[in-house]
């Protein structure tokens, strides 16, 4: 997920927020994979990375925030789901 830095704002916020939505994001994946192949699940372990960017060349682009991670989930899939139809 990439985020564009604002530079009149709190740096340490903007991270803040940048890993705030990551997180969401991993908090709907188990509903997502119960939805579509699963019978339960439950997240495991998680990692995070944040990287700031300066890509303000010539005056265009701008800096970014971009956060990266692992999202490591135990799953019981359906049982439908390995059975083959006749």
């Amino acid at each position: 997920m990439t985020f564009p830095v604002k530079d009149d704002d709190d740096a340490a916020a903007q991270q803040q927020v940048a890993l705030r939505s990551f997180y969401k994001v991993a908090a709907g994946s188990c509903a997502l994979v119960i939805e579509t192949v699963a019978d339960t699940c439950e997240i495991a372990g998680m990692s995070t990375n944040l990287n700031a960017r300066d890509r303000n060349i010539g005056g265009y682009g701008g800096s970014q925030l971009t956060v990266s991670g692992q999202i490591t989930m135990k799953v019981k899939f359906k049982a439908s789901l390995g059975k083959t139809a006749p």
